[in-house]
């Protein structure tokens, strides 16, 4: 009874889960993913991408996380489409469920609001044979049966043509499979990490020796900011050279983790423009299965674009600070 109660409530909170396409349709996953970028191969380069409060100013960049976003807006669109359908389809089945309910001698919504209530129910079905339930059952759906305005979603599902059932299973199992590409991202990164920390490990020495007293100290004077000032010549093309190295361990990983994806967006580009995001389905199910399918696809593409954007910001820190990053490197850098 209370199964049934929730596959109602969720049918109405993923009513609006289904696509129908749009005149034009989303841009393509496929050509978003084309134009994602290696991050650069300098410190100096990726200073270039961000501006010193870090803001990504890279107009290609720009661009992509623009024309994604309109890929959200235009499948959003798309969703929305069939919203009517699916409500309509939702709400007839809590109306038929809670009159099938009634029949058998069962008040829904007092069970929703009643625990006591609720747990003499659950004690009446215990206390039931296998056939008094089956018969319990075959009567409190009849109103679903007769009712012309619910559809048979066992046959929608059956009906769907082979576009669209092919991109509904598989972007079940893309869906499913999320956990363990997130791990496998994970992992590639993890070890990244771990060698631009080797890199970090290293001391950078030159020959000038570091000035005992702060430069932002107050008896610091002019002989005292002039020996800083030698010190960060020699110090801060190391400290630009390190970020580039660690920049190139870096862009490996991405390399590696957009190798990784690749197939998989490919093959969910086919199937989403074959299934026209869904647009042909009487199916609430298999709509949702290709809504969650580009949904997880696009996820990839941030995600990449998230290393991007982190990588350069991080990478372009000195560069932006120059001196600064040397003689106060606790300080903002102005």
């Amino acid at each position: 009874m209370n199964l049934l109660a929730r596959t109602a409530i969720a049918l109405l909170l993923t009513a609006g889960a289904a696509y129908a396409i749009a005149a034009e349709g989303p841009p393509s996953l496929l050509s978003l993913f084309n134009r994602i970028p290696d991050l650069p191969g300098t410190a100096q380069e990726a200073a270039t991408w961000v501006d010193k409060s870090g803001k990504l100013v890279h107009p290609g960049l720009l661009a992509l996380q623009a024309d994604i976003e309109a890929h959200q807006q235009a499948v959003g669109r798309i969703m929305r489409a069939s919203d009517g359908r699916n409500a309509t389809q939702a709400a007839a089945t809590v109306e038929d469920l809670a009159k099938g309910m009634a029949d058998v001698g069962v008040d829904m919504q007092r069970m929703q609001r009643d625990p006591a209530y609720a747990r003499q129910v659950q004690e009446r079905m215990r206390q039931m044979s296998p056939q008094e339930m089956m018969a319990l059952s075959q009567k409190m759906s009849q109103p679903m049966n007769h009712d012309k305005r619910r559809q048979n979603e066992a046959q929608a599902m059956v009906d769907d043509s082979a576009p669209v059932k092919a991109a509904a299973e598989a972007g079940l199992a893309y869906s499913g499979e999320q956990m363990a590409r997130m791990d496998a991202h994970a992992a590639i990164w993890r070890e990244a990490d771990a060698a631009v920390a080797r890199v970090l490990a290293q001391r950078l020495t030159v020959p000038l020796a570091k000035p005992a007293m702060a430069w932002d100290n107050i008896g610091c004077d002019a002989g005292c900011h002039a020996r800083w000032d030698a010190y960060a010549n020699q110090m801060l093309p190391l400290m630009v050279a390190r970020d580039s190295e660690i920049l190139q361990l870096r862009r490996a990983a991405l390399q590696r983790q957009r190798a990784a994806v690749a197939a998989g967006l490919k093959t969910a580009d086919q199937h989403l423009l074959a299934a026209q995001y869904g647009t042909p389905s009487r199916s609430s199910v298999n709509q949702m299965h290709i809504a969650g399918y580009d949904g997880a696809a696009v996820g990839e593409l941030k995600q990449l674009l998230t290393r991007i954007e982190d990588s350069v910001k991080s990478a372009a820190v000195v560069v932006h600070c120059g001196k600064q990053a040397v003689l106060v490197p606790l300080a903002i850098c102005q």
